[in-house]
């Protein structure tokens, strides 16, 4: 894994705000100075406040979907609360401060593992900017992506894998789109399948909590190296509120997501 230098603060201005529909909107921002955000590692994130004056609202932390050299960045976002309903609703022209880059992101594909990607809700952006870097590398062909949702609304950016060349498999709770039920259990069979071929696979994943847990258990299961980028509410976004402590082995019996990760290998979190 790999981090980048300390993270700046600074303002961005709101360029885009597109929904995907099912609650799911692509926030686009520019004026970040300095290639601030240029050079982001997958899985890393950013916090982000909009003008909500003196209001006791923390700021909200987004996985980068993508950034650019020139300034320009994306989140994908869902309202569950008060501040990311506001996001949500922000209008073209809006400012926000961001705070970023922050965290631990995932290691690119090297072209001999073939990486799985295991997606669910929100979750998505981590492995989506995943793809892109590796797809501008000409290795998109050794990315698969699992990505599971309730419906067909939740399974967002598929038309991005398609042109990149990801081989996608699909899975909804309703059987709407894909396999029916849960993306763990085709996830699974893949796994069958490559020990049966020999092949070298390993398993990089982001989205809800519980889903983490179950591919952390397959992971281990079929001892296949496994990463997990954990979602936690922060406050800080650096260390410094130590709101976000995870369960590790090791010396340290606690890290926290948002600076010792938030990527952890499965077999060093403390799960049951």
């Amino acid at each position: 894994m790999t981090a980048l230098a300390l993270p700046s603060q600074f303002s961005a201005r709101v360029d885009v705000n597109r929904s995907l529909g099912g609650g799911y909107v692509v926030l686009e921002f520019s004026g970040v100075s300095g290639g601030a955000l240029g050079e982001v590692v997958a899985g890393q994130f950013v916090m982000l406040r909009g003008e909500w004056g003196r209001e006791l609202l923390n700021p909200r932390a987004f996985s980068v979907l993508w950034s650019e050299p020139d300034g320009r960045f994306a989140v994908l976002l869902k309202a569950y609360g008060q501040g990311t309903s506001r996001l949500v609703a922000s209008p073209v022209g809006a400012r926000v401060t961001v705070t970023g880059p922050l965290g631990r992101g995932f290691r690119p594909t090297d072209g001999a593992v073939t990486q799985l990607l295991v997606a669910g809700g929100v979750g998505l952006p981590p492995l989506h900017l995943q793809a892109r870097q590796a797809s501008a590398r000409g290795q998109a062909a050794r990315l698969e992506l699992f990505y599971g949702g309730r419906d067909r609304d939740d399974l967002v950016l598929l038309g991005d894998f398609e042109a990149w060349g990801v081989r996608s498999v699909l899975a909804t709770e309703d059987g709407s789109v894909g396999a029916r039920g849960f993306v763990t259990a085709p996830l699974e069979q893949r796994l069958v399948d490559a020990r049966a071929a020999g092949e070298a696979v390993e398993i990089l994943s982001c989205g809800p909590t519980p889903m983490l847990a179950a591919v952390r258990h397959i992971g281990l299961r079929h001892d296949v190296p496994t990463w997990l980028c954990l979602e936690e509410e922060m406050a800080c976004g650096f260390g410094v509120c130590l709101g976000c402590a995870v369960p590790v082995h090791g010396a340290r019996p606690y890290q926290y997501c948002c600076s010792d990760g938030p990527v952890f290998e499965a077999k060093q979190v403390r799960w049951p």
